[in-house]
Protein backbone atom coordinates (compact mmCIF):
# COMPACT_ATOMS: atom_id res chain seq x y z
CA UNK A 1 0.00 0.00 0.00
CA UNK A 2 1.09 3.52 -0.98
CA UNK A 3 1.29 6.14 1.86
CA UNK A 4 -0.02 9.70 0.74
CA UNK A 5 1.47 12.39 1.76
CA UNK A 6 0.78 15.99 1.31
CA UNK A 7 3.38 18.93 3.00
CA UNK A 8 3.20 22.23 3.98
CA UNK A 9 6.11 24.76 4.14
CA UNK A 10 6.61 28.33 2.75
CA UNK A 11 10.65 28.25 2.27
CA UNK A 12 10.44 26.65 -1.34
CA UNK A 13 13.82 25.45 -1.84
CA UNK A 14 13.16 23.34 2.04
CA UNK A 15 9.96 22.06 0.63
CA UNK A 16 10.90 20.81 -2.86
CA UNK A 17 13.84 19.08 -1.46
CA UNK A 18 11.41 17.00 0.84
CA UNK A 19 9.54 16.02 -1.83
CA UNK A 20 12.18 14.72 -3.77
CA UNK A 21 13.35 13.32 -0.60
CA UNK A 22 10.01 11.45 0.55
CA UNK A 23 9.36 10.75 -3.38
CA UNK A 24 12.54 8.59 -3.27
CA UNK A 25 10.79 6.11 -0.38
CA UNK A 26 9.09 2.98 -1.30
CA UNK A 27 5.40 2.98 -1.03
CA UNK A 28 5.78 6.70 0.16
CA UNK A 29 4.36 9.71 -2.65
CA UNK A 30 3.56 13.23 -2.29
CA UNK A 31 0.33 14.00 -3.27
CA UNK A 32 0.45 17.98 -3.01
CA UNK A 33 2.30 20.92 -1.91
CA UNK A 34 1.06 24.19 0.19
CA UNK A 35 3.18 27.16 1.01
CA UNK A 36 1.26 28.12 3.88
CA UNK A 37 -1.41 26.74 6.11
CA UNK A 38 -4.94 28.08 4.53
CA UNK A 39 -3.65 26.40 1.18
CA UNK A 40 -3.14 23.05 2.75
CA UNK A 41 -6.52 23.10 4.19
CA UNK A 42 -8.06 24.22 0.64
CA UNK A 43 -6.16 21.83 -1.45
CA UNK A 44 -7.20 18.64 1.38
CA UNK A 45 -11.17 19.81 1.12
CA UNK A 46 -11.04 19.70 -2.79
CA UNK A 47 -8.25 16.55 -3.24
CA UNK A 48 -9.72 13.20 -4.18
CA UNK A 49 -7.16 10.51 -3.41
CA UNK A 50 -6.79 9.97 0.86
CA UNK A 51 -4.29 11.93 2.30
CA UNK A 52 -2.41 9.57 5.21
CA UNK A 53 0.56 12.00 6.37
CA UNK A 54 0.98 15.58 6.41
CA UNK A 55 4.25 17.18 6.84
CA UNK A 56 3.49 20.54 8.61
CA UNK A 57 5.78 23.82 8.97
CA UNK A 58 4.68 25.39 11.83
CA UNK A 59 5.88 29.46 11.29
CA UNK A 60 3.67 29.59 7.72
CA UNK A 61 2.09 33.22 6.80
CA UNK A 62 -1.56 33.54 5.68
CA UNK A 63 -2.02 30.55 8.09
CA UNK A 64 0.18 29.09 10.65
CA UNK A 65 1.09 25.47 11.58
CA UNK A 66 -1.04 25.38 14.91
CA UNK A 67 -4.22 26.77 13.21
CA UNK A 68 -3.97 25.00 9.89
CA UNK A 69 -3.43 21.75 12.60
CA UNK A 70 -6.69 22.30 14.68
CA UNK A 71 -9.19 22.79 11.55
CA UNK A 72 -7.48 19.64 10.03
CA UNK A 73 -8.30 17.76 13.06
CA UNK A 74 -11.82 18.45 12.92
CA UNK A 75 -12.28 17.79 9.32
CA UNK A 76 -9.74 14.61 9.12
CA UNK A 77 -9.17 13.25 12.58
CA UNK A 78 -7.62 10.33 11.08
CA UNK A 79 -4.88 11.90 9.29
CA UNK A 80 -1.19 11.65 10.77
CA UNK A 81 0.28 14.94 11.35
CA UNK A 82 3.93 15.58 11.50
CA UNK A 83 5.28 19.12 12.66
CA UNK A 84 8.26 20.21 10.68
CA UNK A 85 10.28 22.76 12.77
CA UNK A 86 13.50 24.31 13.92
CA UNK A 87 12.13 25.28 17.34
CA UNK A 88 12.47 22.20 19.46
CA UNK A 89 10.91 24.39 22.83
CA UNK A 90 8.44 23.05 24.94
CA UNK A 91 5.76 25.13 24.61
CA UNK A 92 5.70 24.36 20.94
CA UNK A 93 6.36 20.62 21.41
CA UNK A 94 3.23 20.51 23.82
CA UNK A 95 0.97 23.01 22.63
CA UNK A 96 0.77 21.12 19.21
CA UNK A 97 0.48 17.59 20.57
CA UNK A 98 -2.51 19.06 22.56
CA UNK A 99 -4.12 19.92 19.53
CA UNK A 100 -4.00 16.61 17.51
CA UNK A 101 -0.51 16.80 16.11
CA UNK A 102 1.30 12.57 15.66
CA UNK A 103 4.77 13.56 15.43
CA UNK A 104 7.26 16.36 15.61
CA UNK A 105 10.51 16.21 12.95
CA UNK A 106 13.31 18.74 13.41
CA UNK A 107 14.50 20.16 10.27
CA UNK A 108 17.79 19.38 10.09
CA UNK A 109 16.95 15.78 10.50
CA UNK A 110 18.63 12.95 8.69
CA UNK A 111 16.52 11.50 5.83
CA UNK A 112 16.30 7.91 7.24
CA UNK A 113 14.62 9.89 10.25
CA UNK A 114 11.79 11.67 7.84
CA UNK A 115 11.05 8.18 6.32
CA UNK A 116 11.11 6.83 9.93
CA UNK A 117 8.67 9.45 11.19
CA UNK A 118 6.52 8.84 8.00
CA UNK A 119 6.13 4.78 8.66
CA UNK A 120 5.87 5.01 12.39
CA UNK A 121 2.78 7.55 12.20
CA UNK A 122 1.16 5.57 9.87
CA UNK A 123 1.80 2.48 11.38
CA UNK A 124 1.60 3.81 15.49
CA UNK A 125 -0.06 6.68 15.33
CA UNK A 126 3.10 8.76 16.85
CA UNK A 127 6.79 9.14 16.24
CA UNK A 128 9.27 11.00 18.73
CA UNK A 129 12.66 10.55 18.94
CA UNK A 130 14.22 10.27 22.59
CA UNK A 131 15.14 14.30 22.45
CA UNK A 132 11.87 15.44 22.04
CA UNK A 133 10.18 13.42 24.10
CA UNK A 134 12.97 14.31 26.99
CA UNK A 135 11.93 17.88 25.94
CA UNK A 136 8.07 17.27 26.80
CA UNK A 137 9.05 15.46 29.62
CA UNK A 138 10.85 18.21 31.26
CA UNK A 139 7.91 20.73 29.75
CA UNK A 140 5.51 18.51 31.66
CA UNK A 141 7.23 18.78 35.04
CA UNK A 142 7.20 22.41 34.91
CA UNK A 143 3.30 22.90 34.14
CA UNK A 144 1.29 22.89 37.44
CA UNK A 145 -0.48 19.12 38.00
CA UNK A 146 -4.14 19.38 37.04
CA UNK A 147 -5.22 17.07 39.15
CA UNK A 148 -3.50 15.13 42.59
CA UNK A 149 -1.41 11.88 41.90
CA UNK A 150 -4.13 9.99 43.90
CA UNK A 151 -7.00 10.81 41.51
CA UNK A 152 -4.86 10.36 38.38
CA UNK A 153 -3.43 6.79 39.66
CA UNK A 154 -7.45 5.88 40.44
CA UNK A 155 -8.42 7.30 37.18
CA UNK A 156 -6.75 4.27 35.33
CA UNK A 157 -7.17 0.48 36.12
CA UNK A 158 -4.21 -1.36 36.24
CA UNK A 159 -4.84 -3.39 32.62
CA UNK A 160 -5.59 0.26 30.74
CA UNK A 161 -1.63 1.44 32.59
CA UNK A 162 -0.69 -1.99 31.14
CA UNK A 163 -2.16 -1.18 27.70
CA UNK A 164 -0.94 2.37 27.79
CA UNK A 165 2.88 1.27 28.53
CA UNK A 166 2.80 -1.53 25.30
CA UNK A 167 1.01 1.49 23.20
CA UNK A 168 3.94 3.95 24.36
CA UNK A 169 6.64 0.58 23.66
CA UNK A 170 4.89 1.27 19.98
CA UNK A 171 3.37 -2.56 20.19
CA UNK A 172 0.38 -2.64 17.34
CA UNK A 173 -3.18 -3.77 19.31
CA UNK A 174 -2.52 -7.08 17.82
CA UNK A 175 1.03 -7.54 19.72
CA UNK A 176 -0.51 -6.10 22.40
CA UNK A 177 -3.32 -8.49 22.41
CA UNK A 178 -1.09 -11.52 22.12
CA UNK A 179 1.29 -10.24 25.19
CA UNK A 180 -1.48 -10.11 27.27
CA UNK A 181 -3.68 -12.85 26.27
CA UNK A 182 -6.71 -10.33 25.25
CA UNK A 183 -8.50 -9.87 21.99
CA UNK A 184 -8.10 -7.67 19.31
CA UNK A 185 -11.47 -6.20 20.19
CA UNK A 186 -10.18 -6.39 23.99
CA UNK A 187 -7.10 -4.42 23.42
CA UNK A 188 -9.24 -1.66 20.92
CA UNK A 189 -11.94 -1.32 24.00
CA UNK A 190 -8.82 -0.14 26.35
CA UNK A 191 -7.49 1.91 23.82
CA UNK A 192 -10.59 3.85 23.45
CA UNK A 193 -11.29 3.93 27.01
CA UNK A 194 -7.60 5.95 27.72
CA UNK A 195 -8.70 8.38 25.20
CA UNK A 196 -11.99 8.91 26.61
CA UNK A 197 -10.24 8.97 30.22
CA UNK A 198 -7.29 11.06 29.37
CA UNK A 199 -9.16 13.33 27.36
CA UNK A 200 -6.12 12.89 24.89
CA UNK A 201 -6.82 13.29 20.86
CA UNK A 202 -4.76 10.00 19.85
CA UNK A 203 -2.01 7.98 20.86
CA UNK A 204 0.52 10.83 20.82
CA UNK A 205 -1.62 12.41 23.30
CA UNK A 206 -1.70 9.09 25.50
CA UNK A 207 2.16 9.56 25.56
CA UNK A 208 1.81 12.61 26.55
CA UNK A 209 -0.25 11.63 29.38
CA UNK A 210 2.12 8.61 29.98
CA UNK A 211 5.11 11.20 30.42
CA UNK A 212 3.14 13.64 32.65
CA UNK A 213 1.76 10.75 35.10
CA UNK A 214 5.35 9.26 35.28
CA UNK A 215 3.60 5.74 34.14
CA UNK A 216 6.29 5.39 31.67
CA UNK A 217 10.09 6.86 31.76
CA UNK A 218 11.88 8.14 28.83
CA UNK A 219 14.12 5.36 28.61
CA UNK A 220 11.88 2.67 27.73
CA UNK A 221 10.72 3.68 25.07
CA UNK A 222 11.90 1.58 21.94
CA UNK A 223 14.17 3.97 19.56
Amino acid sequence: MTINVAIADDQKLFRKGMIALVNSFDDVKIIFEAENGKQLVDLLQAESEEIHIILLDLSMPEMNGLEALKIIKQSHPNIGVIILTIHEAEHHILSTIQAGANGYLAKNAEPEEVEKSIREVFKNDFYFTLPMLEIMRKGLIKKPQAASLDENESLLTPREKEVLQLICKQFSSAEIAEKLFLSNRTVEGHRNNLLLKTGSRNTAGLVLYALKHKLIEVDHFSN
